[in-house]
């Protein structure tokens, strides 16, 4: 998603020896995304398999192959001497953790002291539920989560979102992240200043991947420290764009989240 928007891109990920998909991965890269893949023995790489109906396109069962046991130690020392020469180099570190045994303790703590600006997303999801917290990590200059991401950690079920945020800037000082709704849109706080923004599509073919495309534009415009307005309306945006492409086929272009903007506009958005 952010490719579109910068000179130069690149990926850090982790593959398995066996499956790995490299080919199909290098393929499906921009040209300005430089790879770099660390391997995993006697793992695959993590495949996240979707069946669905074939009229309706619903989805009705995920079949996931993954081995998401910790990576070794020296496999976890390689990386952290390549992220303690690499990471200085970037302007801003956009990190994806789905809690899928690639990024341990020490590379946590390597990405907060070594980044510039460091955007997170850490996911909870059916492989990793309860086992990987916000609280995680130590510290962060933008961060976002779903509703749940956010209520989990601080055990706060059915308090009113406002006061789940006010909790979370005050214990764990939290204080640039964006909260993403559903329907409900999303909610940007910094500073313990709240900016909402509504849901700004009326249609959805496919939500997988949406919260990845709001985080990648929002974390954009973080790190260039816009208008707390503008941050929750363009995640938004680029959500809305990606929930309605299936699967991920295409990524949100700067050209498509201009596209969708003016359309906004022009249907007299205000």
């Amino acid at each position: 998603h952010v490719s579109g928007y910068l000179k130069e891109v690149k990926l850090i990920t982790l593959i398995g020896d066996e499956n790995p998909m490299l080919d199909f991965i290098k393929e499906s890269l921009k040209k300005n995304i430089q790879l770099e893949a660390f391997v995993k023995k006697n793992s695959p790489t993590t495949i996240k398999k979707r069946m669905i109906d074939f009229y309706r396109n619903n989805k009705l069962f995920k079949i996931e192959y993954i081995n998401d046991k910790p990576i070794s130690s020296s496999l976890s020392e390689e990386i952290v001497a390549y992220l303690d020469k690499e990471l200085p180099k970037y302007d801003l570190v956009i990190v994806a953790d789905f809690g899928h045994g690639f990024i341990n303790k020490d590379i946590r703590r390597k990405l907060e002291e070594k980044s510039k600006f460091l955007a997170l997303n850490i996911q909870s999801n059916s492989a990793n539920m309860g086992y990987n917290y916000i609280t995680n990590y130590k510290g962060s200059d933008f961060m976002t989560m779903n509703e749940e991401e956010l209520r989990l950690p601080q055990q706060m079920r059915f308090e009113e979102i406002d006061q789940v945020i006010k909790t979370a800037c005050n214990s764990l000082k939290l204080d640039n992240f964006l909260i993403t709704l559903g329907k409900q849109g999303s909610i940007f706080s910094k500073k313990g200043n709240i900016f909402r923004a509504p849901l700004l599509v009326e249609s959805v073919v496919d939500t997988v991947g949406a919260g990845d495309a709001a985080f990648s534009a929002a974390s954009l415009f973080a790190y260039l420290n816009a208008d707390g307005e503008l941050i929750p309306f363009i995640a938004n945006c680029a959500g809305g764009i990606a929930a309605n492409i299936m699967g991920h086929k295409e990524s949100v272009t700067k050209e498509k989240l201009l596209n969708f903007i003016e359309t906004l506009y022009a249907n007299g958005m205000e």
